[in-house]
């Protein structure tokens, strides 16, 4: 019989059930007051009543809200000095209180000391390189904020990495996820059907633009959706996420799959691949392609597949490029056609960056400071547009991560951060690990999706906002099953007489 559970357990459980009450409470004005009052007590009603493992239920439901970008801000940006502040959304609290059930159920019913790997000292350190790029920013109380809210990302990789600890809670979250994906391709479909946001009630106004693109050589008018996020760019990202392990489930093949798993596989595949096209996301478009092409490489390199596979993958795609032409030619002229100067104000916000990095190569001018250093250099492509274009482009940020975090960190924290994400996908390495297909297709699939996000990171505004949020679970998902599927070899290895 198992041993009772300490009262100390249940006081801390109920002691961050307050902490996230009270973070749903202050969503309640954004929330249109009774929804958000409703929200709260329904979610408190369920953790009362609920009869199975806590974790399990705020990992199913941290999975569910994860892509919803409903925040409250705690520490708005500034007008003119543009810095991410601290905006918490609901994921986050219930990730917060998902990290102290797990944490106290380790330390004070099962006795156990709280984990720490190498991937995790790998990941804080970074977050060090953060906090020391916020105390040398100049915004003061905003870059600290900043930090802050990057410290909730990173917290959240090692919360998911260690409380997902078995396969059935893989099954709970994948179950939950696939749930959130359906209702947000609902949505999407809800919004291209009727040409309106129908922005969720505390979520971010849509910025101006976003409503659609008019090509008007063809006069062919295309709208973008952007789902439960604040811009199309920002659903694309999501989509890169489920894209890749879709195309490793269905690589992996029937043989190997329950035919229920390979077909759900089939089915997020056909759905995210229609929405990823109607989000006119060029950057999208490459990350998801590369990282399909990384999930068939190693496929291709362990003999999962073979030639008559890539034979039949590479028609299928050919014949959805032809339908796509056909359906949807919007799709050609995103790519043919004027993009409202998209690229060409990319182009000088990358020489505003560089001219910035020039400058401060070493730390950088702090984390949150960019657009502060932004109105100090003046890079030479400026001479070559309007004092209006200039003051538009003063208020955005470079669309480029890396550069991003070369202007504010340095370049030696840029080179860690590209460390730490080729640490990220190497995560699936030894291959003689994976013991279910099931599991190694997911994970083969995951590393794909961070290499996707290699490439989306260097196409577009990456702040700390919910895509790094997103980004970091991911991580965390990849590390939780790397473990178990550590566990499951050893458990297997046999023992020398």
């Amino acid at each position: 019989m198992s041993a009772p559970t300490p009262l100390s357990f249940h006081a801390l459980t109920l002691a961050a059930c307050a902490v996230v009450g009270i973070l749903l409470l202050a969503t309640a004005e954004k929330l249109t007051g009774p929804l958000g009052i409703a929200l709260g007590l329904g979610f408190a009603a369920t953790m009362a009543f609920w009869r199975g493992p806590q974790k399990k239920l705020l990992l199913g439901l941290l999975f569910f809200v994860a892509p919803v970008d409903v925040s409250k801000a705690i520490v708005p940006p500034l007008d003119r000095i543009y810095s991410p502040g601290l905006y918490v959304t609901v994921a986050e609290a219930v990730m917060v209180l998902l990290g102290v059930v797990w944490a106290t159920d380790r330390l004070f019913r099962r006795h156990l000391a709280l984990p720490f790997t190498r991937l995790d000292a790998f990941g804080f350190g970074f977050l060090v390189l953060v906090w020391l790029g916020a105390l040398h920013a100049q915004p003061g109380v905003l870059s600290k904020s900043s930090a802050i809210a990057y410290t909730l990302c990173v917290l959240g990789f090692y919360v998911v990495s260690h409380s997902v600890e078995s396969k059935s809670d893989v099954k709970v979250l994948l179950l939950t996820a696939l749930i959130g994906f359906a209702a947000q391709s609902g949505y999407v479909a809800l919004q291209m059907v009727t040409h309106q946001f129908w922005t969720l009630p505390g979520a971010k106004v849509a910025p101006v633009g976003t409503q659609g693109l008019v090509y008007e050589a063809e006069q062919v008018e295309a709208f973008r959706p952007i789902g439960t996020f604040d811009h199309p760019n920002a659903l694309a990202d999501y989509l890169t996420l489920f894209l890749a392990p879709a195309v490793a489930v269905v690589l992996m093949s029937r043989r190997r799959l329950p035919l229920r798993a390979w077909t759900i596989g089939a089915g997020v595949l056909g759905v995210g691949a229609a929405l990823m096209l109607l989000t006119l996301s060029r950057g999208g478009w490459a990350a998801t392609l590369l990282g399909a092409a990384f999930v068939g490489t190693v496929f291709w390199r362990y003999k999962i597949i073979g030639k008559g596979h890539l034979l039949a993958f590479a028609g299928l795609a050919f014949a959805a490029v032809l339908a796509t032409i056909l359906i949807f030619p919007q799709v050609v002229l995103r790519l043919t056609e004027p993009d409202a100067r998209s690229t060409e104000s990319r182009i000088v916000l990358t020489d505003q960056a560089l001219t910035i990095i020039k400058d401060h190569p070493l730390i950088g001018v702090g984390y949150g400071g960019y657009n502060e250093a932004a109105y100090e250099h003046t890079p030479p492509s400026f001479a070559l547009i309007s004092s209006d274009y200039q003051k538009q482009l003063l208020q955005l940020i470079v669309h480029n991560h890396y550069l991003l975090l070369a202007s504010e960190l340095g370049v030696p924290s840029m080179c860690y951060w590209i460390f730490l994400m080729v640490q990220f996908i190497r995560q699936t390495w030894p291959i003689a690990r994976w013991r279910d297909p099931g599991m190694f297709a997911l994970g083969v699939g995951l590393s794909g999706a961070m290499v996707s996000q290699m490439l989306y990171l260097a196409s577009d505004n990456y702040y700390v906002d919910i895509r790094i949020f997103l980004l970091w679970l991911t991580a965390g998902l990849l590390q939780a099953l790397t473990l178990i599927a550590d566990r499951d070899a050893a458990a297997f290895r046999p023992v020398p007489p």
